[in-house]
């Protein structure tokens, strides 16, 4: 058993370890970017719409159901004006 590296027939540069690492590392982070790109491309938006379909609901199932605070408060603002219509009618 010979451990001298001088003598090794497997003699392999430290810079080429280095530059095959780098490249490999790079070709990974590009991959994660252009996934990451694709990600966001096709992710459908988070916003205001895409509670549409159940904007309609009191508040009582909207907390139930585990919705947004923002859209809570929403079904309360329209209970509390619809409330305040009927009160008006009632009076004149």
């Amino acid at each position: 058993m010979n451990c001298n590296q001088a003598t090794s027939p497997l003699v392999v540069s430290a810079p080429l370890t280095e530059r095959v690492a780098a490249d490999v590392l790079d070709a990974l982070h590009s991959a994660a970017l252009a996934v990451a790109g694709l990600w966001k491309k096709n992710a459908a938006p988070l916003g205001e719409h895409a509670f549409d379909s159940i904007a309609h609901l009191n508040e009582y199932t909207l907390k139930d159901i585990g919705a947004p605070d923002w859209l809570v408060a929403r079904a309360a603002e329209r209970r509390d004006a619809q409330h305040l219509r009927w009160i008006e009618l009632e009076v004149r």
